[in-house]
Formats: C-alpha cells, sequence, structure tokens
C-alpha cells in the first residue's frame, strides 16, 4: 500500500500524519507520473534520465509539507509495521520501458505494531533506517516530452524483475554514489555513455 503523509520536523524529530492511500504507478493516477510530467522538458524523448526529489516535486504540486510513504505489509497490520519513507526515484526510460531505482527511508522496519498509530507518529531522525535502495521497472517512457505507455509495474511473478542493462546499472551505482557517497565508489565515466546500439527492449 502507498500512502500520502504531511511530515514535520523540529528539534531532530519527524512527525508524520495520515493524509491519504495513493497509487505510485499508472499514468492517470499514479504519483510517480504525475511528478515526472509536471519535470520533464516539452522536446525530451529517449533516452531520458531523470531524478524526482520527493519533497520539493510534492510542494511543486501543491501538496506542501508531504510526503510518500511505503507499507510494505498492508496485509499484516495486526502483527508487523513495515513502513518506509521514499526520498528520491530515479529513472531511465528507453525503449518503451523505464527501470526505476527508490531511495527509502526505513521508519518502522518489522515493528510490533500494538503500541503504535501508524496513522499518526513521531520518530527520532537518527532512530531512521537508511539508506535503503529498491529497483522496478514500469512499462512507460517518454517520447516528445510526453509520458508514453501506462507506467504500471507488472504483476508479481518469477520473471518480473528489473532488467539493467549496463549503461542503466552505471547511472543508478552513479546516482547511489552521488546521493550517498559512502555506499559505493564513484561510476568512471566511460560507463555512463550508452554502447554503439543500446536500446534493446527489457
Amino acid at each position: 500500500m502507498y500512502a500520502r503523509y504531511s511530515r514535520t520536523q523540529t528539534d531532530g524529530f519527524s512527525s508524520y500524519r495520515f493524509v491519504e492511500e495513493c497509487s505510485l504507478f499508472g499514468c492517470k493516477i499514479g504519483y510517480i507520473p504525475k511528478l515526472l510530467r509536471k519535470q520533464t522538458p516539452v522536446s525530451q524523448t529517449e533516452p531520458y534520465k531523470w531524478h524526482i526529489v520527493i519533497e520539493p516535486a510534492l510542494n511543486a504540486i501543491e501538496c506542501q509539507g508531504s510526503t510518500l510513504v511505503i507499507d510494505l505489509k498492508p496485509k499484516q497490520k495486526k502483527t508487523n509495521l513495515s513502513l518506509y519513507e521514499i526520498l528520491d526515484i530515479w529513472g531511465y526510460s528507453d525503449s518503451g520501458w523505464t527501470p526505476i531505482l527508490l531511495h527509502l527511508s526505513g521508519l518502522f522496519v518489522d515493528k510490533d505494531p500494538a503500541s503504535i498509530n501508524r496513522n499518526e507518529f513521531t520518530i527520532p531522525d537518527l532512530e531512521r533506517d537508511e539508506p535503503i535502495y529498491e529497483f522496478l521497472h514500469l512499462d512507460g517512457s517518454v517520447a516528445n516530452g510526453k509520458l508514453t505507455g501506462r507506467w504500471n509495474a507488472p504483476p508479481a511473478s518469477p520473471t518480473n524483475a528489473a532488467l539493467l542493462w549496463p549503461a542503466v546499472l552505471a547511472y543508478f551505482i552513479q546516482c547511489i554514489q552521488d546521493r550517498t557517497p559512502d555506499i559505493v565508489e564513484p561510476v568512471p565515466s566511460s560507463m555512463l555513455m550508452p554502447p554503439p546500439g543500446f536500446g534493446t527492449s527489457l
């Protein structure tokens, strides 16, 4: 489950209040395409490397003071609380597909929900579990400044993992290195250029 929360920060603590359930995916209703559409240049086409910083991106669509949160185990509400805040999303749109990289902060990771109100809570910033990264891929891309395709994640199956060609993987590694430089070594610039003929469908 995905949700938008309001967030305030004071003296090393962050307070969250549930606002609404939402979707990250789907060209018409998802927050990823909604936020990406707002910042995509009018002449942009493939390949398109993009980055959404969640807080300012939400501010730009009049959701001031908001953030996006993943409830990783919504079917285990009575036994497990696992909430992750989305801080950044990077994408590499090409050949009709978009692999994405999510930068997450663990608010509650496999906690007992008995004494926690998931609709309104405050946590010390120093107790966040971060950084956490997740790869996904979406069936959509960008052409002539417009989003094309459905922008949905494939249904769960043993074969729907994100396939990352070298240039895409190198780009994401560079993103991680730039955002959290203590995690990985810098990527050589030669790795960031697509090889001749790149663009094989995922």
